[in-house]
């Protein structure tokens, strides 16, 4: 997940998926299933852990046709907005209220929440509206949570932000970087050591993949409607008042209908 937010895309991309993890995304009962023969918990375990990963692959295949179409539909469109808002309201659950509880088991790490917010920008303020009310709820209650967490959680989701803009913006973080960067002075969990074997192996996955070479094809890429130096709070203010104005074109549109 850290390296499909970073780089603002699916990865691995469909041709570098393994077998499993490609059972997994595209025959998920199944796969389950037979992994529920060997060990139950190991497989429900498994099932949670890739739930949030699964989803955030979908948004991002649903944003670029999916290699079947190009084309900018409105439903294309909705369908991705429902898939980034389900993947928000899981990196939220920690923080709900805005108070930190690690207890609630988020499939989803707070750490994230940032550069998801971020992805969501887009759909705002457009015409026809692209998000429902509940989603906007989802988003808003998101932003909340997060401004008013203590410091520590939102200095460690900024931290992983700046990532993604500086990768956006060309600024030299890819995926390969990620990964030998961390947070310890502020107790993030968003990267994994450059001593970490399983770092290791994926930087060089990384690497033989091409995915931190040339240029990819997205159906957009929400960095590109922001300054390369915009902060997150910035980027949350345009968010809020987005939203605010798609709250109140829904309403019209509700109110007009009563009327006719």
């Amino acid at each position: 997940m850290s390296i499909s937010l970073v780089e603002s895309t699916v990865y691995p991309p469909d041709s570098e998926l393994d077998e499993v993890l490609r059972a997994l995304l595209k025959e998920r009962a199944t796969t389950l299933e037979g992994f529920t023969k060997q060990d139950h918990e190991a497989a429900e375990l498994l099932a949670k852990m890739l739930s949030g990963y699964a989803t955030l692959r979908q948004f991002y295949e649903c944003r670029d046709g999916n290699g079947k179409s190009q084309q900018k539909s409105l439903l294309r469109r909705q369908q991705a907005a429902a898939a980034l808002a389900a993947v928000i309201a899981s990196a939220d659950d920690n923080i709900r209220g805005g108070l930190y509880d690690d207890t609630r088991d988020a499939v989803v790490s707070e750490d994230f929440l940032l550069a998801l917010l971020g992805e969501m920008s887009v759909f705002v303020s457009q015409s026809p509206p692209v998000v429902t009310l509940d989603q906007i709820d989802t988003v808003l209650k998101a932003i909340e949570d997060i401004q008013t967490v203590g410091s520590r959680v939102y200095e460690v989701a900024d931290e992983f932000f700046k990532l993604v803009m500086a990768a956006g913006h060309g600024k030299g973080s890819t995926p390969a970087s990620l990964l030998d960067q961390s947070t310890p002075s502020l107790g993030g969990s968003f990267v994994m050591t450059g001593s970490s074997m399983i770092a290791s192996q994926l930087h060089k996955s990384v690497v033989r993949s091409g995915m931190i070479k040339g240029n990819m094809k997205r159906g957009w890429d929400w960095r590109t409607t922001v300054y390369a130096g915009s902060s997150s709070a910035s980027v949350l203010k345009q968010l809020r008042l987005g939203l605010t104005k798609d709250v109140a074109n829904l309403w019209l549109e509700q109110a007009d209908n009563v009327i006719l």
